[in-house]
Formats: structure tokens, C-alpha cells, sequence
């Protein structure tokens, strides 16, 4: 039985009961990339196969034909630590052979919010009562202030606030501590400065993350470059580019060609 897990769409972080955090993923290339593994099964006459969709809310979830469905294993994640937890589960319950990270995971997550006028006073009534604060004490009252706002209640607007946020844990770099054998797939979306050479800043940033997170293949592209129909990039094995696939279709059969002619040769 073959398993490939795929992600997609963008976390969500919650601020309060009615505001979150979030990005714009669309989710639209994981779900390319489910379908191009249904069509490349389908060319090659293949049923041991599951595909584990971990999704995110904003991620498009098209309809499959009843066969088809039978063969996706959908998995609703929300924030951050639930993708984490999610993959975590997964990978220590089944032996993912492919493993196609595609969705936007959020860097960072709600930690507080403040009003800033009682910020403010927090931080003066703690110099005031200790002119040689240290460095320490003020970056524990600026990360655990007194005076933030407690429970899932939406923010009141009738202040001007500041929120700090926390780095979330890193899903890719889950993936080959806990199964070295999967062959994953990272992406790295990147923004060059006018003039900038695009391709090799690609190239460098998709180096820096296959190198980091153990990946097998990496694809790599530019904010410029994202359209439903021009989305482009490049597709890297190894360090080395082997193709530049145009629109989101091409990039998905790209990335599903590649992982499953590696795993073929190798078993």
C-alpha cells in the first residue's frame, strides 16, 4: 500500500472569538496535486494507494466520484499546532511513503493584546519603581504583561492595542525526524527586490529549506509569480533544477511525476 499525504490551504490563528489570523492560500495546489495522484494511479492501473488530505479551512475541497473519495482519507485541520498534532498523529500511525507539504503554515501565533495606554503605564509604574530594570524584566512584562486581555471575548475597539505573537513549531521539520524514509516535498515562496536575480535567490532559499528539513525535492517561486493560470516556479531534486512548470495543473503533475518515479525506482 502506497501512502502519500498531502497539505493544503492556510492555517488560521485566533486572536479572539471572532478574529483569527490568516494568509491567502487558496489550498487550490494541494488539491492539484490530490488530483494529479488520482490521474497517474488511474494511467497506471493502481488501487493499493491512500491519499491523507490534511486540509485547512480556507482550503478548495472539490467533489470526487464515490471510487475516487474512496481512496482520500480527508483530515480538517485549524491552526498551526493542529497541523502539527495532525502530521504527528499520522506519521506514527502509518508509513507515509510520499509526503507533499504544500499548505501555508502560519510563522506565528496569537500570544496577547494590550491596550497600549495600559501597556504603557505597566511599563512606567516598573521603571519607576526600579530605575535599573533589566533587559530581562522588561522583555517578561512586554511578553506576559499584566494588563492583557484575558479569555476568547472579542478585543474591545474602544483602545488603540498591541498584539505579540509566537512562533509556531515547524511542521516540515516533523516529517523526516519521524519517518527518514518518506520522500517530501517543501515549497518556498520567496520576494526579490526589483532587479534582484530571481532565479538564483530561488535556488539559494530552496537550498537553505531541503538542507534544513532534510527535503527531497523542493519547489521554489516568487510572490510576483502567483496566478491561477501563470503560477510558475521551479522544481528542484536534490539541489538540482529539473523542471519550470507553468500553472498550478502542470506544477502539481510536476512534483506527483517526480515523487512517484523516486519511489518506484527505489522499491
Amino acid at each position: 500500500m502506497i501512502h502519500i499525504a498531502i497539505t493544503a490551504g492556510g492555517t488560521e490563528e485566533p486572536i479572539d472569538g471572532v478574529r483569527k489570523i490568516t494568509n491567502m492560500s487558496s489550498g487550490s495546489l494541494g488539491w492539484y496535486c490530490l488530483e494529479a495522484v488520482l490521474n497517474l494511479m488511474r494511467e497506471l492501473n493502481r488501487t493499493d494507494f491512500r491519499i491523507h488530505y490534511i486540509k485547512a479551512p480556507s482550503a478548495i475541497t472539490k467533489n470526487l466520484q464515490k471510487e475516487e473519495a474512496s481512496f482520500v482519507n480527508f483530515v480538517d485541520v485549524t491552526n498551526t499546532q493542529s497541523v502539527y498534532e495532525s502530521v504527528e498523529t499520522l506519521l506514527s500511525e502509518q508509513k507515509i511513503n510520499i509526503f507533499i507539504h504544500a499548505m501555508a503554515i502560519s510563522d506565528f501565533t496569537y500570544s496577547y493584546s494590550a491596550s497600549i495606554a495600559d501597556l504603557a503605564e505597566e511599563l512606567y509604574s516598573a521603571f519607576a519603581h526600579k530605575p535599573h530594570i533589566s533587559k530581562e524584566e522588561i522583555a517578561e512584562i512586554i511578553t506576559n504583561p499584566q494588563s492583557k486581555h484575558v479569555g476568547e471575548s472579542k478585543i474591545s475597539s474602544q483602545k488603540e492595542i498591541v498584539m505579540g505573537l509566537k512562533t509556531t513549531p515547524k511542521v516540515i521539520s516533523l516529517i523526516k525526524k519521524m519517518s527518514k524514509n518518506t520522500f517530501l516535498v517543501g515549497f518556498k515562496l520567496i520576494k526579490t527586490e526589483n532587479g534582484e536575480a530571481r532565479e538564483k535567490k530561488m535556488v539559494e532559499e530552496a537550498e537553505k529549506l531541503r538542507i534544513t528539513n532534510q527535503c527531497d525535492a523542493v519547489f521554489a517561486n516568487d510572490a510576483s509569480d502567483l496566478s491561477v493560470t501563470n503560477h510558475s516556479g521551479i522544481l528542484l531534486h536534490n539541489g538540482e533544477i529539473i523542471a519550470r512548470p507553468i500553472g498550478k495543473k502542470n506544477i502539481a503533475e510536476s512534483i506527483v511525476s517526480l515523487a512517484m518515479r523516486e519511489f518506484l525506482n527505489y522499491n
